[in-house]
């Protein structure tokens, strides 16, 4: 829920518009919420603003049934940055982020808060080939193309992280215990009714696994549409002889 002058309670967003380029960043914080907490979010609603400049300001808030997860949510709401494309300025466009193949999407208290799946780890994207967290997007004009994305409290050196969108996926190795996929030049893009996928490499290790941090993107012209999946640089970063996740086809 947007409200007038935009408090620091718990969760924030972080604001890292590029000097280069327009994008706008968000990031999954969590900084009052503590593990005994019931931390289900069921679902989070992003809704992005544009002024006629392209300035963004986001509206968040979910179905939680504590009063103090949706306070924390509703902390997040306020200026994420800008979008280069004209043709979306003075619209607004949305995210939904849920999870499958659990018991519920999370909210972490861990390493400064993160998004994971319920069942074998409360706080991460683990159990490969099973779980997974989406955003779907509901949008009138242009595309969204994927920057970066974060990962945290990551569990042991064989987790991996996934994007799956409908052109395809990628595949990156997690070196660090938290850090940022740069995705320039990958071609990560969705548009309306369309998902992107943050997922753990099958086949893979059941007890390993991440947080999902953030994101950020830019909304782009779709520019004719999607091309395939020659677009996509597939499994970046992963060790020669290690099992990537195959491609997806168009969803």
């Amino acid at each position: 829920m947007l409200r007038a002058g935009y408090g620091c309670f718990g969760a924030v967003w972080l604001l890292m518009a590029s000097l280069v380029s327009a994008e706008v960043s968000v990031k999954f914080s969590n900084y009052t919420l503590l593990p005994t907490t019931t931390n289900e979010v069921y679902a989070i609603t992003l809704l992005f603003i544009v002024d006629g400049t392209g300035n963004v300001v986001l509206d968040a808030s979910t179905a939680g049934a504590h009063q103090i997860l949706r306070d924390a949510v509703n902390a997040w709401d306020g200026p994420v940055g800008t979008i280069s494309y004209a043709g979306a300025f003075n619209t607004t466009f949305l995210l939904e982020i849920r999870s499958w193949g659990g018991v519920g999407l999370n909210l972490s208290c861990h390493e400064g808060g993160g998004l994971g799946v319920g069942l074998r780890s409360a706080w991460r994207i683990d159990r490969p080939g099973f779980e997974y967290i989406a955003a779907t997007a509901a949008m009138g004009a242009g595309v969204l193309e994927f920057r970066s994305v974060s990962w945290n409290y990551r569990s042991k050196l064989d987790a991996h992280m996934v994007l799956a969108c409908p052109l395809g996926s990628v595949t990156n190795s997690l070196p660090s215990r938290a850090g940022t996929w740069t995705l320039s030049d990958q071609g990560i893009r969705i548009g309306d009714n369309q998902t992107l996928r943050f997922e753990n490499v099958f086949p893979g290790e059941d007890a390993s696994g991440y947080a999902l941090a953030g994101f950020s993107f830019d909304v782009v012209d779709a520019g004719g549409g999607f091309s395939g999946t020659a677009d996509l640089i597939r499994n970046s970063g992963v060790p020669e002889g290690f099992p990537v996740a195959t491609p997806k086809g168009r969803e």
